[in-house]
């Protein structure tokens, strides 16, 4: 899985479409899936429903779904419910199970989309409203397949969300790799390339980790939100009208799930690290435009000292006739700035 097509459509270049219903059922000639509601009911006769998909549904839409399924729907404000029993919870003898995920991450507005499954006999129902490259990519596949039920298009869509939050770590992974190696490029190289990261790099370098750990703060978020779901929809007492066990065939999604927090919480200490790191290198370069002040008055303040005395305005003063007196002046102000700047040098403050 490339991430170059990965990241492209997020930006809409594969978009299959926009919102609508697509209901996969099983026939003789193998899966076969409607689009939208005209002739539903006849082509839902021909085999029997597994999966009823709604993408940012209509009214109407939902209302055949509900009926299809004897079930109440949730609403888009009762996805967005963050607590427990909002998420996960059974009624009408179906599981309903909400989780986030990371989406339109290539975008320069990053967002947490809901997605809602439920799992009602011999059906599974997923209700989102952002686009998915994940459901695009399984939908392709399955249509590929000649049989399925509804626990295996739950394992795989599962399977296929986590593969992507995988890709979307990797990403942040790399960008954090190649950022690291920016800001702490050693001292040898980078006199070998004679560069050096100054105050305005490190300020992008502080924006660019901004940017990605309230990412990964997002992203460890989803995983939190979607581990809790596999465990609820692993346990078999989650709901007393439900005799089908999905704890072994989720087990391998959960341990990747964990995998991937894992992963996620060392991207966000690495991040903190880094952030420590560049304020650090920002306040080195800042102290280095002090010292450079510092210097600077310190290498003067003698020279301004003769000129001072040598400025007085006292009618008996040495030096003040002779012919030499300026040129004497001048050299001792000389001497008096060199001094220090050599002192400087030796010990090697410069």
């Amino acid at each position: 899985m490339r991430l170059g097509l990965i990241f492209a459509s997020e930006k809409g270049i594969l978009s299959e479409s926009t919102g609508m219903i697509r209901i996969y059922s099983q026939s003789q000639q193998g899966i076969t899936r409607t689009v939208g509601l005209d002739d539903l009911q006849e082509s839902c006769c021909e085999g029997g429903i597994f999966w009823i998909d709604l993408l940012t549904p209509t009214a109407e839409e939902l209302k055949y779904a509900e009926k299809l399924c004897s079930i109440e729907m949730p609403t888009k404000d009762e996805m967005r419910e963050i607590e427990a029993t909002s998420r996960l919870y059974c009624e009408d003898g179906g599981r309903f199970m909400t989780t986030t995920v990371l989406s339109r991450v290539e975008t320069d507005e990053p967002i947490i989309a809901e997605i809602t499954f439920i799992l009602k006999e011999t059906v599974l129902i997923t209700i989102r409203h952002t686009d998915s490259y994940s459901f695009r990519m399984f939908s392709q596949q399955l249509l590929r397949r000649q049989d399925t039920n509804r626990d295996l298009v739950f394992i795989g869509l599962l399977e296929s969300l986590v593969d992507r939050q995988a890709d979307v770590l990797e990403r942040f992974g790399a960008d954090l790799d190649a950022l690291s190696k920016k800001v702490f490029l050693s001292p040898r190289r980078r006199r070998e390339k004679e560069e050096s990261p100054d105050t305005d790099d490190l300020r992008d370098a502080l924006e660019e980790l901004g940017r990605v750990g309230d990412l990964i703060t997002r992203q460890r978020d989803a995983l939190v939100n979607l581990l809790r779901m596999i465990t609820f929809a692993g346990n078999e007492d989650s709901c007393l009208s439900s005799h089908d066990s999905l704890y072994v065939p989720l087990r391998p999604v959960s341990r990747d799930v964990n995998s991937l927090s894992e992963y996620a919480s060392f991207l966000s200490n690495k991040i903190n690290f880094m952030l420590d790191a560049v304020l650090g290198l920002i306040n080195i370069e800042q102290n280095d435009i002090v010292k450079v002040f510092t210097i600077m008055s310190v290498v003067f303040l003698p020279p301004t000292l003769i000129a001072s005395v040598f400025g007085m305005n006292f009618k008996h003063m040495p030096l003040l006739d002779s012919p030499w007196g300026f040129w004497l002046s001048i050299v001792m102000m000389v001497l008096a700035g060199a001094i220090p700047l050599i002192i400087f040098k030796l010990k090697r403050y410069i």
